[in-house]
């Protein structure tokens, strides 16, 4: 059976090679609906266990050579990844329903979709699945897997670099614990810790700021669905694909964005992008994909 042709929700870092079907293969099932835009609406942080920081390296697993294949999503999943505009904060699927830790889950192109219902107490439904934190998988090897991009200055290695406990900034004055502050220049300070308590933190951009707290993408609150941020804001130097009006994506090289790793996902900043999608989340489930290959179905 033909492929179906690629969505051109496909913007950033595999949009060169998704598009151009380079070593894609699209499974029957799978979706290429379009994105919404943003509202921004109020915080709803909920506490998350704080991931683990810069660990020692083990040897890297040999990278992938086979095609990344997309799957329909599966049925435990359908209505939430519906709810939260799938195509726009998941990308399609790139495994069936696997077993990961004991946990429903499936692999798409930006997410690890956990089942958490069996162990969700607090009565929240908005809590029953929680996205993996792949990017802590990847940063504790050193990966060299370029984010943002085809090509990109900035890699998970650079993360774990970056995450180090020295390179958070103090404590804002008249910082109240529990919350989060806002800065002169419109940041927003946000403590390293699971309740939000007072302690060192880092800082993160308005324009994350705005589209963590869209409510129709992160029904869960960010501080659930997105995490605490382990570094700096960062700049990067890509090669990435753009959607300027056509059906295929057009080669940049040497694109300057920025982005900044959070506990469950990296957010990019393209102000080149198409109105709607300046911030887009990382193809981290993509990258897992390279990295650590056997994870997934031959």
């Amino acid at each position: 059976m033909a492929a179906r042709r690629v969505s051109r929700r496909v913007i950033g870092a595999t949009a060169i090679t998704a598009a151009a079907g380079a070593g894609v293969v699209l499974w029957p099932g799978a979706e290429t609906q379009t994105a919404f835009g943003e509202n921004v609406a109020a915080p709803l942080a909920q506490a998350t266990a704080v991931s683990p920081q810069p660990t020692s390296t083990s040897p890297q697993p040999t990278p992938s050579s086979r095609p990344l294949r997309f799957y329909p999503v599966a049925p435990v999943f359908v209505n939430y990844y519906s709810l939260v505009d799938g195509p726009r904060t998941l990308g399609q699927a790139i495994s069936p329903l696997l077993q990961v830790s004991g946990v429903a889950a499936q692999y798409f192109e930006k997410a690890r979709l956990e089942d958490r219902r069996a162990t969700n107490t607090t009565g929240n439904p908005a809590f029953d699945f929680e996205y993996g934190l792949l990017v802590d998988e990847m940063k504790s090897i050193n990966s060299p897997r370029p984010i943002g991009g085809e090509r990109s200055n900035v890699t998970y290695a650079t993360i774990n670099q970056q995450s180090a406990e020295n390179l958070r900034v103090p404590v804002p004055p008249g910082f109240q614990s529990g919350n989060v502050a806002t800065n002169a220049d419109g940041s927003t300070f946000i403590p390293f810790t699971s309740d939000l308590s007072a302690a060192p933190g880092h800082n993160v951009p308005t324009f994350f700021w705005q589209y963590m707290n869209d409510p129709t993408l992160f029904p869960g609150g960010w501080l659930h669905d997105i995490g605490l941020p382990i570094t700096p804001l960062l700049n990067a130097v890509v090669d990435k694909g753009r959607f300027l009006g056509g059906s295929a994506p057009v080669p940049f090289t040497n694109v300057p964005i920025q982005l900044q790793a959070f506990q469950r996902t990296i957010l990019t900043y393209d102000p080149a992008n198409p109105e709607g999608f300046l911030v887009e989340r990382a193809n981290t489930g993509t990258d897992f994909f390279f990295v650590f290959p056997n994870q997934f179905p031959a």
